[in-house]
């Protein structure tokens, strides 16, 4: 039986060879963890989910992020800035409610309620302050990665109206 000498080929099954020519363990670990490292960032890198409209916001860097969504025969507006929203720092939500034929809803209760559902994280409902146009609140995500962002609004007659929107937190 002849010894094996070089390292580029794997050894057979029953044949011996130099501790340094067996793959080791470590290294696929290792391998596995530099191919997990560089998919995350990449993911994290994308930014907010949502479409920039840079035209409400021309001239400034920042952008926004908007998204609409209805229920209960409500329509939901939900836009933050800036887009996109930096993991643990504060943004601004601003929501638009209208009804069914288009008409701005006053005097309505509206809370929002972050959650990063992959790290069970969730940030407690925060009430908007009525503005002109619609409800502002602010938004903090804790860290970067996809949260759900609940919006919840109550008008002073008719039912509750729970919406979903997605954002990435860079």
């Amino acid at each position: 039986m002849t010894r094996r000498t070089a390292t580029n080929q794997p050894a057979e099954f029953g044949t011996t060879a130099t501790p340094s020519a067996r793959p080791s363990i470590r290294t696929g670990a290792v391998r596995l963890a530099v191919v997990l490292t560089a998919a995350l960032t990449a993911v994290v890198l994308t930014g907010c989910s949502q479409k920039a409209d840079t035209s409400a916001n021309s001239g400034s860097s920042g952008g926004t992020c908007h998204d609409t969504k209805a229920d209960a025969g409500l329509k939901v507006t939900l836009t933050v800035t800036p887009c996109p929203l930096h993991g643990g720092k504060t943004g601004t939500a601003t929501i638009t409610v209208k009804d069914a034929g288009g008409k701005a809803v006053d005097g309505a209760k509206v809370q929002i309620n972050p959650e990063m559902a992959a790290m069970k994280m969730k940030g407690g409902d925060q009430d908007a302050a009525a503005k002109s146009d619609g409800y502002e609140a602010k938004l903090v995500l804790g860290m970067p990665g996809d949260w759900k962002v609940a919006v919840h609004v109550t008008p002073s007659s008719g039912k509750t109206s729970s919406t979903e929107f997605t954002l990435t937190a860079r």
